[in-house]
């Protein structure tokens, strides 16, 4: 256990370290003077942007094994390293990341990853550590194509092969470090209640690593991207907060693309800031291929994977590829991840008799809505049965939080530090961008972790920081220190709690790693073969499923690529091979693909 702690503890640093080094050596690269661009939080989340790059330019030439990992891992203690003897980082703002990463430790220790991980996550990682770009992923395995891995692009990295094998944890954790990071850099150039709160909040609110998955790093950087323009009203504009901006909008959109949710606010900011815009392009050409070149980079390997800019959106794939997907079972996908978002199962097991927890066949009968047609009804039949569904409960848990933090920051009156404020008529443009977030929310995906965490915490912390700064313009020192103690006790506590009661429990296979539950041969899963390739097909039992009595969910987990849930290899498509490239051609059994499908169109 002391062997694996201090490697567990060893990891942590130096996976913080590796991000700091990538992103520092991005700043020299793309920032004309990035000198004054000396957050460490910022240069951190860059990081991961820069090695999203390094590994999507990898993946076209060559799979992503150990030494590949090893070299990549060298290069970015090296940089670090280098900066840090150059000076390039600043001291209080290192001591602040050793402070937040100290805290964080707690948070960082899991016994069992989100189910997730086993049925999305790690079969992805698996393909990276296998192969190299595959043409048409989307016929092999469709939970392999789903735009959502981006952030497993960069964590593959640091998955050392017989070495540090379950490090996947740890790269989410030192992101949402970084977050923090960021957010006191930001209070401690000039304090803003709106800032504050937001801290506060992202403080009490993301207190468990299991929950914050892929769905969540995303929603850190919007709020980040709304904290800045909050600071132009502030302070003004100016060329390297703006390329901040960008940056986090650009990394935002490539982890997960509902982040466009935030659209009618860049809209208006675009609008409003037109004229410095213009200029801003024509001065900072480097930032802005960087940004064409990256999502340019993120739409090819979305279309590789899948034919689709993003999957599973039907409206933004090509049918005509060879390597597409079936049109008709993308539909279906996106139809029943959106209505579920608007309560649909509770709506199906309004109109029958179902007992299971989940709700995956598309039902019909006679007067009764399937989900492909559910999406099409407006939020006065459906909004019922959303509140059905206890997401609700965690917008009033942030209202709740926003004025318990509203009543302490007025515990004590008259301090000394002033509360900046923007205009009233800023404020009154702040909350219209942020109504018309959540009202888009609302009717795209309103689910809290598809952007709903995000759209209410601006909101009610900029309600709450707007009364607060008309109420007294100057603050308590002592409000504000008693305000941040409350916040990481209670996330100490919490993790503390958890770790000792899964200690208790003996949940830990390899503490203080997170378990990664093996698979056996001829047990979970069998070899077969198709065409004279070899593929794993995961049998079911019962280890690592979504049970929900029939019917469930089998999770390749760490089954070696490419693996395939026993049914499902109905719709495996044909392997040609093209050069050193492998393409997997449309299945050409759809309707018999679509029916296997239809029973659970999520598998």
């Amino acid at each position: 256990m002391l062997t694996q702690s201090v490697l567990f503890f060893f990891s942590y640093f130096i996976i913080c370290s590796v991000l700091l080094g990538y992103g520092q050596l991005f700043k020299v690269l793309i920032f004309n003077n990035y000198k004054n661009i000396n957050e460490i939080g910022f240069t951190g989340l860059i990081g991961f942007l820069f090695l999203y790059l390094i590994s999507s330019l990898i993946i076209v030439f060559s799979n992503i094994d150990k030494y590949i990992s090893l070299l990549i891992l060298f290069v970015g203690v090296i940089s670090f390293i280098f900066y840090l003897f150059n000076k390039k980082f600043d001291t209080k703002s290192l001591l602040i990341l050793f402070l937040i990463l100290i805290l964080f430790i707690p948070m960082a220790i899991i016994s069992e990853p989100t189910e997730d991980f086993f049925f999305y996550y790690q079969p992805y990682m698996n393909y990276l550590k296998s192969s190299k770009i595959i043409f048409g992923l989307v016929n092999i395995n469709s939970t392999l194509a789903f735009s959502t891995y981006s952030l497993y692009d960069v964590i593959i990295f640091f998955r050392i092969e017989n070495i540090v094998e379950n490090s996947f944890s740890l790269p989410i954790i030192v992101f949402y470090v970084f977050y923090i990071v960021f957010l006191i850099e930001l209070l401690l150039k000039r304090f803003n209640l709106f800032n504050f709160i937001i801290l506060f909040l992202s403080i009490v609110t993301f207190t468990k690593l299991r929950d914050i998955g892929t769905s969540i790093p995303p929603q850190l950087l919007l709020i980040l991207s709304f904290c800045l323009i909050y600071n132009f009203l502030l302070s003004g504009i100016n060329e390297d907060n703006f390329s901040k901006l960008l940056l986090l909008l650009c990394l935002a959109i490539v982890i997960r693309f509902n982040s466009i949710i935030i659209l009618p606010l860049i809209l208006l900011i675009f609008f409003r800031y037109y004229r410095f815009i213009y200029a801003y392009l024509f001065n900072n050409k480097k930032i802005i291929f960087i940004l064409s070149f990256t999502i340019f980079i993120y739409f090819s390997k979305n279309i590789i994977a899948s034919g689709c800019l993003v999957y599973p959106v039907s409206n933004l794939c090509f049918e005509k590829l060879d390597w597409s997907s079936n049109m008709q079972v993308t539909k279906q996908k996106y139809n029943k991840l959106s209505a579920d978002s608007k309560g649909w199962p509770f709506y199906a097991k309004e109109n029958f008799e179902i007992n299971e927890k989940f709700v995956w066949k598309n039902l019909d009968k006679e007067n009764f809505i399937n989900y492909n047609d559910y999406n099409k009804t407006f939020p006065s039949f459906w909004i019922k049965y959303w509140f059905k569904d206890p997401n609700y409960k965690k917008i009033l848990n942030l209202f709740l939080l926003s004025l318990l933090v509203f009543i302490i920051l007025n515990i004590k009156n008259n301090g000394k530090i002033k509360k900046n404020g923007i205009a009233l008529k800023d404020y009154i443009f702040l909350l219209f961008s942020a109504l018309l977030i959540i009202i888009f929310w609302f009717f795209v995906s309103p689910q809290m972790r598809y952007g709903g965490y995000f759209s209410f915490i601006v909101f009610f912390s900029l309600i709450f920081s707007f009364i607060n700064y008309q109420k007294n313009k100057k603050i308590h020192y002592f409000s504000l220190f008693f305000s941040i103690i409350i916040a990481f006790s209670y996330l100490s506590i919490k993790n503390i709690k958890r770790i000792s009661n899964d200690i208790y429990d003996n949940k830990f296979i390899n503490f203080p790693w997170p378990n990664n539950h093996e698979l056996t041969n001829n047990v979970d899963y069998k070899i077969f073969e198709k065409d004279n390739n070899l593929y794993f097909k995961r049998l079911r039992t019962d280890r690592l499923l979504f049970d929900n009595g029939e019917q469930a969910i089998l999770m390749c987990g760490n089954i070696e690529f490419p693996c395939i849930p026993e049914g499902k290899e109905i719709c495996l498509g044909k392997r040609k091979n093209y050069g050193s490239f492998s393409v997997y051609k449309k299945n050409q059994e759809e309707k018999k693909c679509l029916k296997f499908m239809n029973k659970n169109i999520l598998y």
